[in-house]
Order: C-alpha cells, then sequence, then structure tokens
C-alpha cells in the first residue's frame, strides 16, 4: 500500500471529495475558503474557483452538467463553465448559528444534506435535508450536532449517517420513499466523519482524531484498518480508471481543536495497492 499527496494544493479544511467517472476527474472542497478544486487525472492538472459564500460543506454532480453544493444555510447550483452561483433554496434561512456540512446524493437522484452547528461547542438541533429532482427540498431527520457520512447501500435500502451521537455510526432503513426509518447503532466507539460504500458494501469511514479509515462490515463488524499517519482525516472517496484508488481529504490548520502532525497537512492523499474497490456515486437528477 502507498500514500502519496494528489497535488500541492492545500486546504484548510479539506472535504466532500467526488469522483466523476465520466471526466476521470477529482473534485473536493476547503470549507473555510471557501472554494472547489477539480484535478483532471489526464492531464494531472487542477484548477479551482473561489465562492461567494462563507462555507462550503459538499458538492454532487448533476446528470443535466454542473454541481449542486450544500453551502451556508441553502442548496446552490454551481456551473464550472462560468463560475455562476445561484440559489436553489435557503432550509436554514435565519438559522445564523448553523450551515449545511456533509452530503450526497441517493440511489433515486435525490442529494441529501445536513446541518451542522458552526460554533462546534453549541449543541442546537440541526436537521437533515433530501433536495429532490424537482429541486423541492424536505426535511428528513433531525437530532444532528453535526450532519456527517451519509452513504447509501448500493440498492439504497440502507442509509448509513452519523452525527446524532457522539462516536456512533447510525443505519436507517431508506428505500425508494426516502425517509429515513428505524435508526440502529453500526458502531459505536469510533470517532466518524465522512464516508461512502465500496463495491462490496463495506463501508468506509474517516476517523477524525485517530488518523485512519476504517472498513465496516454491514453488520458492523470492523473488517480494516487504514492508517494515515500524522493527518486529521475528514473524508474518503474511491476514483480512478479502475475505482481502486483511494481518495483522503485532510484539514491543514486547526479545526474544532484538532490539528495534523505528519507531513502535507491539508492536502488529498491517494491510497493506492489496498486491493479494495469503489463505485461510481449517482448523480443528482435535477
Amino acid at each position: 500500500m502507498k500514500i502519496s499527496a494528489l497535488s500541492d494544493d492545500q486546504c484548510h479544511l479539506g472535504e466532500g471529495p467526488l469522483w466523476d467517472v465520466a471526466e476521470q476527474a477529482l473534485y473536493w472542497v476547503d470549507s473555510y475558503a471557501p472554494r472547489i478544486y477539480r484535478y483532471d487525472s489526464a492531464s494531472a492538472k487542477t484548477r479551482f474557483w473561489d465562492l461567494p459564500g462563507k462555507q462550503v460543506g459538499s458538492l454532487a454532480l448533476r446528470e443535466q452538467g454542473g454541481l449542486i453544493l450544500a453551502m451556508d444555510q441553502g442548496f446552490y447550483s454551481f456551473q464550472p463553465g462560468s463560475g455562476e452561483v445561484e440559489i436553489i433554496d435557503l432550509p436554514l434561512a435565519g438559522r445564523e448559528g448553523l450551515r449545511l456540512n456533509d452530503g450526497k446524493v441517493d440511489p433515486f437522484g435525490s442529494f441529501v444534506a445536513g446541518g451542522m452547528n458552526i460554533d462546534y461547542r453549541q449543541r442546537e438541533n440541526c436537521p437533515m435535508y433530501r433536495l429532490s429532482p424537482e429541486l423541492e427540498v424536505a426535511e428528513i431527520l433531525d437530532g444532528f450536532d453535526c450532519f456527517n457520512g451519509p452513504c447509501f447501500s448500493q440498492d439504497g435500502d440502507l442509509l448509513y449517517v452519523t452525527g446524532r451521537r457522539d462516536g456512533v455510526i447510525e443505519v436507517f432503513d431508506y428505500g425508494p420513499r426516502q425517509q429515513p426509518v428505524n435508526g440502529r447503532v453500526l458502531l459505536e466507539n469510533c470517532n466518524p466523519d465522512g464516508a461512502t460504500v465500496d463495491a462490496e458494501g463495506f463501508i468506509w469511514s474517516a476517523q477524525w482524531d485517530d488518523a485512519c479509515l476504517l472498513r465496516i462490515a454491514p453488520d458492523g463488524r470492523i473488517d480494516a484498518r487504514l492508517p494515515v499517519p500524522g493527518q486529521v482525516v475528514s473524508s474518503v472517496m474511491f476514483g480512478g480508471a479502475g475505482l481502486d484508488q483511494i481518495f483522503v481529504t485532510t484539514i491543514g490548520d486547526e479545526v474544532h481543536g484538532s490539528a495534523p502532525s505528519g507531513v502535507l497537512p491539508g492536502r488529498v492523499l491517494v491510497i493506492e495497492d489496498s486491493g479494495f474497490r469503489g463505485r461510481a456515486e449517482p448523480r443528482f437528477k435535477g
């Protein structure tokens, strides 16, 4: 197994890695800049776009082209060609202590994202929202301090997520109704942040203060632990031509009392020769 930096680009809070299978490119964000990055694997070049908001949490690819952003108090569309940003909906409008954080497209083509307390010492209740392909927003779950790590089984029957209970990853029944129900503990006594699901249906969780990734079986058993020494890891995504590279976002400076100790802080790290493969992420159908 080999770990290297994808590029020289350094983030304060790298987040939301997303592999574009069609364009063979990786997108990610620096939440605090706020900025979007795109690394093109063919040219090995990175470009970026500075955003007009305060903090960006995550992004999604659209079937019709462009991106969806979870930023500040709402959902936005973004066109990389023009750099144009447009408001779709602001479900957290008026709640300036909260912002939207992590997000993911579900297997049915909707984008889900949830809120977090900007001041991590606060404990205001944060909702989870679903943005439908018709660009309608619905609150589908609540009780989060910091919504993180949403990912789905390939058939969409299960949602995995963290942020309602400290140190706990939960699993919910989801399905075509796109409504989380019957929540239960998948794994506890961990330090979960961003997550994804691999080709075999195992959950990969970036462990924020534990400098590692966990591969978790659907029954909650820890199957593998991949160390990422000296880094505070924030999220994880599979990519590359064979979907066999693991991209890991990290922080470059102190965030919520945590700070990296190793070299190359704030870079996107690439783990190769791990023996694991991911699957293509669905695109937002709106």
